[in-house]
């Protein structure tokens, strides 16, 4: 008789009161033939996010609460919840979002069985729109690559941002994570760990996907995060984001395609947003004139330069840029 395979079900909450109980009710309600622990990393919340996985944690023997002292930030906090694991696999589901298939790690059991030369494996989903009340089916990977091989993704000039697939919706074969530094994310002050994950785990495995609804992210407006200036972490996001493409040209120099200087014109151009949501025409102009010379012919600083003609043009542009941004808020968020 096989050994039962073992699942190790990372649950990352902070602050996740309202929505912990779903999130770990889905877990536990998932039915196959296989064993599993749920590792919860709890990040020293404020509310009663701990003292509800302690609850769980009492009536369930195969939940295990990490707990902290003190609030450690997501991904030391991921790196951390990682490390306790001892499945076979490996799933994740943050503390505010859940699965709504009760068969959602067997059929990517079953998936692995009849595909062992795949290394991790998607699903696809539902996103509920909070403020609106509203469940959408649809999360990424809306288009999987049909042969698996997902390095085209995070390894091509065209890549635009984001992630293949949503964290949640994964099962991952546990010997793969050896590839994967987290130590080196919180060392380094990666400001996710979701994009690197995957982009390392592309290099060794090819994905497959299930194109079943099986899981439910969460969309609040705060999760627009980071992409507008007006979050006071949007600068420091960006820097963060752009280490870890340099750290990914580091690891894997023959798939390097993101060149240092377009990552300098990348982030020239975040700051040169900042700078224009909060109409500081001072500190644009300094910001052109002091430019790097790798940028010189780019088209982001020519289009500052056109920005910055005149302090009209200036308003000009803070007002098209601030426009798009809530037309991005509005079509994504409510």
């Amino acid at each position: 008789m096989s050994k039962q395979p073992n699942i190790s079900v990372v649950v990352i909450t902070y602050n996740q009161q309202a929505t912990i109980r779903q999130t770990l009710d889905s877990i536990v309600a998932q039915q196959g033939d296989f064993s599993r622990e749920v590792v919860i990393g709890e990040d020293c919340s404020t509310d009663d996010t701990h003292a509800i996985c302690e609850e769980y944690e009492a009536r369930y023997t195969t939940i295990k609460l990490l707990s902290n002292s003190h609030n450690l930030g997501i991904v030391a906090n991921f790196a951390r919840t990682m490390a306790a694991c001892t499945g076979d696999f490996v799933a994740i589901c943050a503390g505010d979002d859940y699965w709504c298939d009760p068969k959602k790690l067997q059929k990517q059991l079953d998936y692995f069985s009849a595909h062992p030369e795949i290394g991790v494996v998607s699903t696809s989903g539902y996103r509920y729109y909070v403020q609106r009340n509203e469940m959408v089916p649809g999360i990424a990977p809306l288009r999987p690559i049909e042969d698996g091989d997902i390095k085209s993704f995070y390894f091509s000039p065209s890549y635009a941002g984001g992630v293949y697939a949503v964290p949640l919706s994964l099962l991952i074969r546990r010997d793969l994570l050896q590839h994967v530094d987290f130590d080196e994310f919180v060392r380094r002050g990666f400001p996710v760990e979701d994009y690197p994950m995957q982009a390392v785990l592309a290099q060794y495995a090819r994905w497959g996907h299930i194109p079943d609804l099986c899981v439910v992210y969460r969309v609040y407006k705060e999760s627009a995060t980071f992409v507008t200036p007006a979050h006071p972490n949007y600068l420091s996001y960006h820097r963060g984001l752009a280490d870890i493409r340099r750290y990914l040209n580091e690891l894997f120099p023959a798939d390097a395609c993101v060149a240092e200087a377009q990552l300098q014109e990348y982030m020239f151009y975040k700051e040169f947003l900042l700078y224009l949501h909060h109409l500081d025409y001072k500190s644009a102009k300094a910001l052109i004139a002091h430019h790097s010379p790798l940028i010189e012919q780019s088209d982001k600083l020519r289009k500052a330069r056109i920005y910055t003609r005149t302090w009209l043009h200036f308003i000009a542009a803070h007002y098209i840029k601030e426009y798009r941004y809530k037309q991005y808020e509005t079509f994504n968020h409510t």
